[in-house]
């Protein structure tokens, strides 16, 4: 059974593969998801926050810059970077290009993700849309 840093390492390949749906066959059937503005997810909530992002950066790319695991908990360091080229949040496309520091603490227990809790500067992104507009 692979390790808590292996399941996340998992998780972020599918991630930058765009493979929404290898990415939810890590969770567990009804994992605890928590947006960084503090909503509650489901899996097909999270699936559709991830196509939403997709569509809106079809170049996204998420690079770990520091990962640390103690047990069943990985905390990871991450930004996300694309180009902005379909909606989001209400903004048309712009073409520019973003970048997202973001933190998330996931648990893993058996092989599968039962907790992850995001957290980013929500207004950053819309700041950096929104620059020169």
């Amino acid at each position: 059974m692979p390790g808590a840093q292996d399941v996340v390492e998992q998780l972020n390949a599918h991630l930058n593969a765009h493979d929404v749906a290898a990415g939810r066959a890590l969770y567990a059937d009804e994992p605890l998801l928590v947006m960084a503005s503090g909503h509650r997810l489901d899996l097909d909530g999270l699936d559709r926050v991830t196509e939403m992002t997709l569509a809106a950066f079809p170049d996204m790319r998420i690079s770990v810059r520091r990962l640390l695991c103690q047990g069943e908990t990985v905390i990871t360091e991450e930004v996300l970077e694309g180009t902005h080229k379909g909606p989001f949040a209400g903004i048309a496309p712009t073409g520019r290009e973003i970048q997202l520091p973001i933190v998330h603490v996931t648990v893993v227990r058996d092989g599968r993700i039962v907790e992850r809790t995001a957290y980013h500067d929500t207004a950053g992104i819309l700041r950096q849309l929104s620059a020169g507009s």
